[in-house]
């Protein structure tokens, strides 16, 4: 029998190339708006929020689709639409088209992480999970460390144009590569598909995520922002109540009846706001604070994504030994500690001392992350891996859709702005004001740490594993006799 770590070689081509396009088009995105940009072309930011809506769009449709065809199947079907989608980005010959095939690339690429995780998880035995998806989450976090350099040395010496057909290579070889080395593994099962379910959950998730994503330029009080917010929340409020009513919901969300899965969501929440707060946030504080370049910035903030690379494998194999408890409450320790330090940074503060505070977050992030994941997904049945694995990715992106307007409520009304023009503002102000952002994520990572310590130990985690292999009644009460 072919070792899994083949098919976990797969896994990490195809999710290594949905993340690095998104580190990558960043940078490339002022040579785009500038080769693209005419009259009535939308903004160049709708180049990125186009592929992240295509990404929330798909990703309540994918559990279905894997449970129906396989994974075996949607995973190299999910990768020729990013690579198809990808050729199509290097012909667009005007930004309008542009961000469609993005919308479309985004279909692609939403599809693949959760897949990829569903699978690693499912390839391992439970005392082997861990080790295994910290493997694979290492492409996840590697990408904001490679990605920028990547991007800006291709734009320099090709076109931005080149990078998507590299996409497109890198995709094809992976769809290949998984039609031939991919297990078909996991639940397989026929039911109904809940078309208003899946359109409720899709109209919620991109509501909320184009409104954080606005916030910055609209604020958190204008009508825009506000109107979002409230359409999002009542649709994902539909989405749930639905799901509580119906036979074959989009998403079974009596998943988070479970104590250590729903212990799990808090964690994950409020790790993805800690998280992209800091990443939305700093780059902003160094550029307005200290008039820094954004290619300057990148190039501290990478240390700190190759800290959670590094320590993503640790806490994996934490979790297959000691639980997951030890080790997440270990990295959210680490992320306090570093995020009151952001909160307490000068105008004229080393970039040395810097770079080592953003090491120290990103082990402590890489130390939550896949501990997380394990002691969420290994107190479900196996069918519903892929439902769970789903909903870990979609709970990342409203946790750290709701940190970006919380905080940048902060900033507004300590600063008047999230971005005021370097030239004309009082740089003690908006340091002051930078820092009461972080002050603010700092106590997210300390409540993730209380959370962190109601998350199951060893003993609990093979006791929960044994009691709960298929012991969640479905919606008729009825309770499946499945063992994993």
């Amino acid at each position: 029998m072919r070792s899994p770590w083949v098919a976990v070689g797969v896994v990490l081509i195809g999710s290594y190339a949905a993340v690095l396009n998104i580190t990558v088009v960043g940078v490339a995105l002022p040579a785009m708006v500038a080769d693209l940009s005419g009259g009535g072309s939308p903004g160049g930011d709708w180049i990125v929020t186009g592929f992240l809506i295509g990404v929330v769009v798909v990703q309540p449709l994918t559990a279905w689709a894997a449970d129906l065809f396989g994974r075996s199947r949607v995973y190299p079907a999910s990768l020729l639409v990013f690579a198809l989608a990808s050729v199509l980005c290097a012909l667009a010959p005007n930004m309008w088209l542009l961000i469609v095939v993005r919308f479309v690339q985004g279909l692609g690429a939403g599809a693949l992480m959760p897949i990829g995780m569903a699978t690693v998880y499912e390839l391992f035995p439970p005392a082997r999970r861990g080790t295994a998806m910290g493997v694979w989450g290492v492409a996840i976090m590697a990408a904001p460390a490679v990605g920028p350099p990547l991007g800006g040395w291709t734009v320099e010496v090709a076109s931005w144009r080149l990078l998507f057909v590299l996409f497109a290579g890198f995709a094809v070889a992976a769809a290949a590569l998984s039609v031939r080395y991919l297990p078909d593994v996991g639940h397989r099962e026929r039911r109904s598909f809940d078309l208003a379910g899946w359109g409720l959950a899709s109209v919620g998730v991109v509501a909320v995520v184009i409104g954080s994503r606005q916030v910055a330029d609209w604020g958190p009080v204008d009508p825009r922002t506000l109107l979002l917010a409230g359409v999002g929340v009542f649709a994902l409020v539909l989405v749930v109540v639905r799901s509580l009513r119906r036979a074959h919901p989009i998403l079974d969300f009596r998943m988070f009846t479970v104590p250590a899965f729903a212990v799990g969501a808090v964690v994950v929440w409020l790790s993805s706001m800690n998280q992209l707060g800091q990443l939305t946030f700093l780059p902003i504080e160094l550029q307005v604070v200290r008039g820094l370049e954004a290619g300057h910035v990148g190039v501290l903030l990478a240390p700190a994504a190759l800290g959670v690379a590094i320590t993503m494998p640790l806490g994996g194999w934490l979790v297959d030994r000691v639980g997951a408890r030890a080790p997440v409450l270990l990295g959210s320790v680490l992320m306090a500690v570093g995020t009151f330090e952001l909160a307490r940074l000068r105008p004229d503060g080393s970039e040395r001392s810097l770079v080592l505070v953003l090491i120290l977050v990103g082990v402590g992030q890489g130390l939550v992350f896949i501990p997380t994941t394990v002691a969420t997904m290994n107190s479900l049945p196996s069918r519903l891996v892929s439902q769970a694995s789903v909903a870990n990715s979609l709970n990342r992106q409203i946790g750290g859709a709701v940190g970006v307007a919380v905080l940048s409520a902060v900033a507004v009304a300590n600063l008047g702005s999230v971005a005021p023009d370097p030239a004309t503002v009082d740089v003690d102000a908006a340091q002051a004001a930078y820092n009461r952002v972080f002050l603010v994520s700092a106590g997210v990572a300390v409540a993730c740490a209380v959370a962190g310590g109601m998350l199951p130990g060893r003993r609990r985690t093979i006791e929960d594993h044994r009691a709960r292999t298929a012991e969640i009644p479905d919606q008729h009460g009825q309770v499946s006799s499945e063992r994993r």
